[in-house]
């Protein structure tokens, strides 16, 4: 059976003569002469080593092999048609799902801000945001999983990063803590306290840290909230290690910040996208992003 044969001019073709009132009709509607709508429909049967139709006077009567061939054509041609609908909505930038993922939980303070706004200008687009995926986010572009990842640092290779704004990274404390007179924190001293840390905060920290001490033996007290680990400092538990603007936005008197003294303390958040010419809804989404950034 010559199923490789097939093409969508004889799915139409099929479905034509079915839903036509007779061949005069079916050749007109398909834009043929009646004498080369009959050629194709016996070079389809020969293809199909059946017959869809049998010729009853000027009639054709559908066979169940006909029926059947239908019943494909129908849907194949109608998810077609969807598709070409769909599409068409979608580059009116309709029916669109903007895909973000971001590998740090803290983004959650300033980034649900540009969400509304982003939607008065597109209310047609969905926004799903995927969070705290840490260090997979990179590969999310890749596999097509995403459509904007948002990173502490710039991507290295094979994308391209727009600039968003920069931050740095402090040590918070109580104030009755005794690293709280020191101008800044290093290492060393860092390293000998119990860190009070979000779970991905602990794996990007020790990645810096490893170039100053030892990390084995540092001790560490995870927490999925960035809330409770500021009640933990609060009550002289520990120490964390957060930027600076996320520190600042709980306010507590009896907290202080001080810089950690390194050279990767300051970082330059990046939304990172595929290198491809990006359609005007996330070129606007990321400017917005800039403009509620903390």
């Amino acid at each position: 059976m010559g199923l490789n044969r097939i093409e969508l001019r004889h799915l139409r073709l099929v479905q034509a003569i079915a839903h036509a009132n007779g061949m005069s009709a079916a050749a007109k509607h398909l834009h043929l002469t009646q004498s080369a709508l009959s050629h194709q429909l016996k070079v389809l049967e020969e293809a199909l080593g059946c017959d869809l139709f049998l010729r009853h006077g000027k009639k054709l009567v559908m066979t169940a092999a006909g029926r059947r061939v239908l019943s494909s054509a129908d849907q194949i041609l109608g998810e077609l048609n969807q598709m070409g609908e769909d599409l068409t909505q979608m580059e009116s930038g309709r029916q669109v799902t903007l895909r973000i993922a971001t590998e740090c939980i803290t983004t959650f303070q300033w980034l649900p801000r540009a969400i509304p706004v982003f939607k008065t200008r597109y209310p047609d687009i969905q926004v799903d945001v995927l969070p705290q995926a840490t260090h997979q986010v990179t590969d999310l572009l890749e596999r097509g999983e995403i459509d904007i990842a948002i990173k502490m640092v710039p991507a290295k290779t094979n994308f391209t990063n727009h600039a968003l704004f920069s931050d740095r990274l402090v040590v918070v404390m109580a104030s009755s803590h005794p690293l709280a007179n020191e101008p800044a924190i290093t290492p060393e001293q860092l390293s000998q306290e119990n860190l009070l840390l979000c779970p991905n905060a602990k794996e990007k920290l020790f990645l810096g840290l490893r170039h100053h001490v030892d990390t084995q033996n540092i001790q560490t007290t995870i927490f999925p909230l960035t809330e409770a680990i500021m009640e933990w400092c609060d009550a002289g538990m520990g120490v964390s290690v957060i930027a600076d603007w996320a520190a600042k936005a709980w306010n507590k008197e009896n907290l202080v910040m001080r810089p950690l003294d390194v050279p990767w303390g300051q970082r330059k958040w990046t939304a990172v996208t595929l290198p491809q010419e990006l359609p005007d809804y996330s070129k606007h989404f990321i400017e917005i992003i800039k403009q509620h950034h903390p």
